[in-house]
């Protein structure tokens, strides 16, 4: 079986966004079954949900801090557009407030910054669990 997943990284600083890509790729790698991805990238959190329409994204992880506006409105936008998207929301403020949050608009899952490599790694096999029953 081949997977294509399409991960849309939604965060203000590139750094972070790569660092993200660099260990989901190395997850990619060990997987034992063919897996591809294409990635996406956005520092605003502006028009996600058309793009997840356009682009047709399987996976997001989404920061809370953006520039123009927070990743909980933009969590709650793709819920009302995709409401069975898989969103794993990022944040360097774990405080209670923004986890409970998160988790409550519908967030699949919260990773804090620096980025455990353990965690990311689990959302992502969270998510092919979810898709492919594997």
């Amino acid at each position: 079986m081949e997977i294509a997943i399409n991960i849309l990284l939604v965060d203000d600083v590139e750094y972070t966004r790569e660092l993200l890509r660099s260990i989901l790729l190395s997850c990619l790698n060990e997987q034992k079954i063919t897996m591809t991805a294409k990635f996406s990238h956005s520092s605003t959190g502006l028009d996600i949900p058309k793009r997840i329409t356009d682009e047709k994204i399987n996976l997001v992880y989404l920061d809370i801090e953006l520039p123009t506006t927070t990743g909980l409105t933009v969590l709650k936008q793709i819920r009302q557009a995709h409401p069975d998207m898989m969103v794993v929301m990022v944040s360097g403020e774990s405080s209670p407030d923004n986890v409970t949050n998160s988790i409550k608009m519908g967030a699949n899952g919260f990773i804090v910054k620096p980025f455990n490599s353990d965690r990311v790694i689990e959302s992502l096999k969270a998510y092919i669990k979810k898709e492919y029953k594997i």
